[in-house]
């Protein structure tokens, strides 16, 4: 198996975990092109089969997908939180939480500032919770 060289950090360096995740969340935002995308396929026969899609058509797919999100689920995917652990952070029901990010309600002022809160300093609200 060949090893593949790193073309972001010389040789010997492994790159840092807040690096990753800013990569990870400019790939998911649309930011930027993937190196390669793949898509499975499932032969008639039952077997699979490994498909190259376009990574410029997957970024513009990635784009949009993130555009249609609601600010709420971009604030907590941002964080990296999943839904049971946003909501008890935000001290609400799983079910607010998740009709807000469908965008069948929209919080009030009271939460909406809370949620800026939680997007710029989440330490504070997990001080608070614990």
């Amino acid at each position: 198996m060949k090893a593949i060289p790193s073309t972001t950090k010389p040789a010997g360096q492994a790159p840092t975990a807040a690096t990753l995740k800013s990569k990870k969340d400019a790939l998911e935002r649309g930011e930027r092109t993937p190196a390669r995308v793949f898509r499975i396929e499932k032969r008639p026969d039952g077997t699979f089969s490994r498909v190259a899609v376009n990574p410029e058509s997957q970024r513009r797919k990635s784009a949009k997908a993130w555009e249609a999100k609601s600010e709420v689920a971009k604030v907590r995917q941002s964080l990296d939180l999943t839904q049971e652990a946003f909501a008890d952070l935000l001290g609400i029901g799983l079910s607010t939480l998740r009709s807000w990010e469908q965008k069948k309600r929209e919080p009030s002022g009271a939460a909406r500032m809370l949620i800026s809160i939680a997007l710029k300093h989440p330490e504070v609200l997990q001080e608070a919770v614990a």
